[in-house]
């Protein structure tokens, strides 16, 4: 009894270690340099969050480097203050889901404290803390391009080396057909929010997806990435809701797709058809922001939040046009004499008792 409760109590803490394995959480690392680009030890490097107003602290060490890990993805700013030195202020910048952000070496000028240097232009960042190679479909980018069937995972194409053989032209849905790097759909890992949403069977559809304006990035780490990260052979593709701030925002849009702004199709022309019913009534609506009660909880509004989003679809969709044969009158007398093939000979109509064809074709009426 002693040995298997051990082993159920080994088994639950191998499951616990197995569910945190994966993580949505990123790192910024950089340096602080004084004018002459010498290492500044003990300098005060404080970052905080664009949207909750969430603030960390720490201090350089002794080769002037820093490091804050474990944040959540979204804006952040960077304060760097020493003694005899002017404060840094480096603001826009943009984490994404694991990743490793530098942000180089932050130069102090000589001045007093209470001086301050905001630094506001700054170049492409160069991944220089890690291996991996990834890409990531902005917030900027889900909000703005127009995506037709409203499925966020279509964007992944923007990315190179993802090929999406998925056919949304004609619906709504929230499946996806990737491949990255000539892997199969199969070895790809999703996740949402960091938990896994591939099914247990064929692993290139989702269980649980987010509507387009509920997502705030995507991220792909396509080679070279943490082993923390490597479920799947193929790559990782990490969607990130959207959650509130420390400001109320809220969302509501719609969205219709219908026959009368359509044109006939030549077939339909061809053969005098109306256009077929097509009809998409996309309604959509999110709100977030934080939880509070004013002088009594959450005072300063930086640390509970909620967001919610929801979308509906009624949909009439439409059908592919079909050709029928249908008996002639004549056949559904029972008169085959005039049924040809398309040589123009006559099928021949046999009696199944008999197995003999029928005199002119023709199928008596006893």
């Amino acid at each position: 009894m002693r040995g298997r409760v051990a082993f159920a109590l080994f088994a639950g803490l191998a499951l616990a270690a197995a569910c945190h394995g994966q993580t949505i959480t990123g790192s910024i690392v950089g340096s602080v340099v004084d004018p002459s680009d010498l290492a500044v030890a003990g300098a005060s490097v404080q970052l905080t969050q664009a949207a909750t107003g969430a603030q960390r602290e720490t201090a350089s060490d002794e080769r002037g480097a820093f490091r804050f890990g474990g944040l959540q993805p979204g804006e952040y700013s960077i304060t760097v203050s020493a003694p005899g030195f002017k404060k840094v202020e480096k603001s826009g910048i943009v984490l994404a889901a694991n990743e490793v952000l530098p942000v180089g070496r932050l130069a102090l000028e000589v001045g007093a404290v209470t001086e301050t240097v905001t630094v506001r232009s700054q170049g492409v960042a160069v991944q220089t803390a890690s291996a991996e190679r990834a890409g990531s479909v902005t917030g900027s980018q889900l909000e703005n391009l127009m995506i037709r069937g409203r499925n966020p995972m279509s964007l992944l194409q923007l990315l190179p080396g993802v090929v999406d053989l998925q056919n949304r032209e004609e619906k709504i849905d929230r499946n996806f057909d990737i491949y990255v790097q000539g892997n199969r759909r199969e070895t790809n890992s999703v996740t949402v929010d960091g938990m896994v949403v591939n099914p247990m069977g064929n692993n290139f559809n989702t269980v649980v997806m987010l509507g387009q304006d509920a997502v705030a990035e995507m991220r792909v780490l396509l080679s070279n990435y943490q082993a923390e990260y490597g479920r799947s052979s193929g790559a990782t593709v990490n969607i990130i809701s959207k959650s509130g701030g420390k400001d109320f925002h809220g969302l509501a849009s719609y969205f219709k797709r219908n026959e009368r702004l359509n044109a006939n199709n030549f077939f339909n022309n061809r053969l005098g058809a109306k256009k077929p019913r097509y009809r998409y009534d996309t309604w959509n609506y999110n709100a977030g922001g934080p939880v509070f009660i004013p002088g009594k909880f959450n005072k300063d509004r930086d640390k509970l939040f909620f967001f919610w989003s929801q979308e509906f679809w009624p949909l009439k969709v439409p059908t592919a046009l079909g050709q029928l044969t249908v008996p002639t009158a004549l056949e559904r007398a029972g008169d085959f004499s005039r049924t040809l093939d398309l040589n123009n000979r006559l099928i021949p109509v046999s009696d199944p008792t008999t197995r003999q064809p029928f005199p002119n074709n023709i199928i008596p009426a006893s």
